[in-house]
């Protein structure tokens, strides 16, 4: 499962801006050390399009559609790790496909839902021609 976690939060505020990121982290390490049936992989990105709201995680995957939560903050490591773990059994990663735990359900601040390609349709790149 990927876990995606803005490094840059809280962007507006310079003296604690990569905190969170780094809070967050240490957490999920702390209980994935304690629980050796969790495998995630932590992704830190630049930005996940959360602001001005910081805490913001996104659960994503291949051909899923992507949740992002926001208002987050490393307490929030348990619940966060239970939707990444429901979001990567899930098929689709639609929000109503899995169940969100209950102290996120109220922070998911976007759902994105990614376009397959149109049937026919050669997406490969021509180089060198």
């Amino acid at each position: 499962m990927t876990l995606l976690i803005c490094r840059t939060c809280p962007r507006y505020d310079t003296r604690a801006s990569g905190e969170f990121g780094r809070r967050l982290t240490a957490a999920i390490s702390n209980i994935a050390d304690d629980d050796a049936g969790t495998t995630v992989t932590v992704r830190n990105v630049q930005c996940l399009g959360g602001c001005p709201e910081d805490g913001v995680v996104a659960v994503d995957g291949p051909g899923k559609a992507r949740v992002r939560f926001t208002g987050l903050t490393e307490a929030d490591a348990e619940a966060v790790l239970a939707a990444a773990a429901a979001h990567d059994a899930c098929l689709s990663g639609a929000p109503a496909d899995w169940e969100i735990p209950a102290g996120l359900v109220d922070r998911v601040s976007s759902v994105t839902f990614k376009r397959l390609p149109r049937a026919g349709t050669d997406r490969s790149l021509a180089i060198g021609n």
